[in-house]
């Protein structure tokens, strides 16, 4: 049996920390709001304030923390295409949890890599 990679450990980590699953809905909370800002929100923390979770987690989570940020200047900032930006926001939580494990396999490590992936990537 293979290692996981990175992404797809950040991936299995979210979908398993907020009991995600392929039928999940975006909104389950109104205080909240929707589950991919409580993702981005996470993989931040996990970064920025260690032991706020536990070990496991905090490790999956942590090898997204370029990605988030490239995640919160490029689409939340609506530096790309519109079409791109409503396609990341149509996904499902379960979709989205993959989305970024793959832009952490793609080897983001800043933002400027976070705007080339965007510039390539196709919105299905």
């Amino acid at each position: 049996m293979s290692e996981q990679t990175a992404g797809q450990s950040l991936t299995a980590e979210l979908r398993r920390y907020f009991s995600v699953g392929s039928r999940t809905r975006q909104n389950r909370d109104p205080i909240y709001g929707p589950l991919r800002g409580q993702m981005i929100e996470a993989v931040m923390q996990a970064a920025m304030m260690p032991g706020y979770y536990s070990e496991r987690t905090e490790k999956a989570l942590r090898t997204g923390f370029a990605v988030a940020l490239g995640y919160n200047k490029h689409v939340v900032g609506c530096r790309i295409s519109g079409t791109k930006i409503a396609a990341i926001k149509a996904m499902s939580p379960y979709c989205f949890a993959a989305f970024l494990g793959e832009m952490v396999d793609a080897g983001i490590t800043c933002t400027g890599d976070s705007e080339d992936f965007f510039a390539k990537w196709e919105a299905a």
